[in-house]
């Protein structure tokens, strides 16, 4: 594959690099890049094996349910029909609540990964990952299980490609989401055969029905076990599945996949996909299409597949490869590839130099910018590039970012959010539980006692949520104070790395800094505002 030459390689590319492999950054960061070789640069962003170990946060490690939940799971068997649907209705939106608040720092806990700039680029790749083995939080209910995923594809993200498709096929919550942990000889389930090669590994017209329809007998055995206590339903939500190959649920008679026959099982399938032509044309182009927003030309896609064949399907060296192609730099790809809403939150503040916002608002944030992490739409994961934008959104990220910059002034800003509904996904709310003893009737002071308690707790979530003002220290100095066109240049390069400005933009971006000289905080903010605001800002 070509390579960037080192005359080649200055700031602009360095800031392009940073940009594109993880989520922007600061100057200081892009010096420090452009000080490298491209090469060097490259296997800087990818970091060391030892990024990839990552501690959960502190709710991962309990059980899915508390003790308190599972009693009173228990005591629902008490009830009379009637009684108990109601109190199974109430103990699990509890459930959900508590699931959720979980859900909410396994988030947050993830943003900080990613905005941290030594593991910004190995996240960039897990959040793709997240994306091409989509698995949601609506069917797979125990918070444990898609953390579990998440950091294998961390710790895998840098291998064997096939070492990752095998990992996903093996992983509880792609067994729960896609119904292979039903798959039993007699009836076995297609829907993961179908996705493995239809989205996952070949794309569609590789493949065959009767490759599906054999594929889905190879994997009949791999499922989950669910080790349960006495009494208790057996689960995802009150137990932690693991993975297990049960022979007595294989079928091991022939089938004939791809052309070849044998009593293959889950493995071989994986190794027959990944055999095929059409295997590392599929995975390269969706990594340069993700990259960089567009599809790979004919001669490009050719260069992609050699250099993946070339080097056994291992990622590390391919992306250092492709990171470092001219063509990667190319003006063109900038006004092609769309920020999804999390690149947009982490680049954002990453550029700026502040702190993320509180888990909860973050959450909420690129949820309604059209992107919940753990929780993609379907099993295609999110189609991204344009789909990001309509004026709904567009307007969302608008207002955010006046936030990001200008902070959110005596909390007027938040007045359309469910602040009660964020206190709980903050931990500042506990659901009420039912009160459950034989058909005892609820104190009707309860409702009452909870009405107050969220408006207490909403009270106490505008002091957590509360987003101060970015620094403009780093942002605007003296100098740049003294003259716009300075401070435009200044912030233009900041915060549209490797993008040319058009003569119309920079007009815009010079007339908000008004015409007071020195420029005060207020006009360096709108200066900001105006770069953030435009339609440039949502690309790259």
């Amino acid at each position: 594959m070509a390579s960037l030459p080192a005359s080649a390689w200055d700031k602009e590319k360095a800031g392009v690099l940073l940009q594109r492999a993880g989520f922007g950054g600061t100057p200081e960061e892009v010096d420090a890049l452009a000080r490298m070789q491209p090469w060097q640069a490259a296997d800087f962003l990818l970091g060391s094996p030892e990024l990839a170990k990552a501690d959960p946060p502190e709710s991962i490690t309990r059980p899915g349910l508390t003790e308190q939940q599972r009693y009173l799971r228990r005591r629902l068997t008490l009830l009379t029909p009637k009684d108990r649907e109601e109190k199974a209705s109430q103990l699990n939106r509890a459930v959900r609540a508590e699931q959720e608040r979980r859900l909410t720092e396994l988030r947050g806990w993830w943003l900080d990964r990613m905005a941290n700039s030594a593991t910004a680029a190995r996240e960039k790749l897990v959040l793709f990952l997240h994306g091409h083995f989509a698995t949601s939080e609506e069917k797979v209910r125990n918070p444990v299980l898609l953390y579990r995923q998440n950091q294998m594809f961390r710790e895998k993200a840098l291998g064997p490609w096939s070492e990752l498709v095998l990992g996903i096929a093996r992983d509880p919550a792609m067994l729960i989401y896609l119904d292979g942990a039903k798959s039993r000889p007699e009836h076995p389930n297609e829907n993961f055969s179908r996705e493995l090669f239809e989205l996952f590994t070949l794309g569609e017209g590789n493949y065959t029905e009767k490759d599906i329809q054999e594929s889905a007998r190879a994997f009949t055995g791999w499922t989950i076990r669910m080790t349960k206590k006495p009494g208790e339903a057996m689960d995802e939500e009150t137990t932690e599945p693991y993975f297990v190959n049960y022979p007595k649920w294989h079928d091991a008679k022939s089938k004939k996949i791809f052309g070849k026959s044998g009593g293959f099982d889950g493995e071989d399938v994986v190794r027959l996909a990944l055999e095929q032509p059409a295997a590392s044309r599929w995975i390269t182009g969706k990594l340069w299409r993700f990259y960089t927003g567009s599809n790979p030309s004919p001669p490009m896609h050719r260069e992609l597949v050699a250099t993946w064949d070339e080097n056994k399907g291992q990622i590390r060296p391919f992306l250092q490869a492709m990171w470092t192609h001219p063509e990667f730099y190319n003006p063109e790809l900038a006004r092609n590839r769309v920020k999804s809403p999390v690149e947009w939150l982490v680049g954002l503040c990453r550029q700026l130099g502040r702190a993320l916002p509180a888990p909860a608002l973050a959450s909420e944030m690129t949820s309604q910018l059209g992107q919940k992490l753990f929780a993609p739409p379907n099993v295609k994961g999110w189609d991204g590039g344009i789909t990001w934008i309509n004026t709904a959104s567009l307007e969302k990220r608008y207002e955010y970012g006046n936030w990001l910059v200008g902070g959110t002034v005596g909390m007027r800003r938040l007045g359309e959010m469910d602040l009660a509904r964020l206190a709980i996904q903050s931990g500042l709310l506990e659901v009420p539980r039912p009160m459950i003893e034989g058909n005892a009737v609820d104190d009707p002071n309860v409702k009452k006692d909870f009405a107050e308690k969220r408006k207490a707790a909403a009270r106490q979530a505008r002091e957590l949520l509360a987003i101060s003002p970015a620094p403009l220290g780093p942002l605007a100095g003296p100098d740049e104070r003294q003259d716009p066109d300075r401070l435009v240049a200044q912030l233009s390069a900041r915060l549209l790395p490797g993008e040319p400005t058009p003569p119309e933009l920079q007009a815009r971006y010079r007339k908000a800094t008004g015409e007071a000289i020195p420029l005060n905080d207020a006009a360096v903010r709108q200066t900001i505002l105006a770069i953030v605001q435009s339609p440039v800002y949502q690309l790259g």
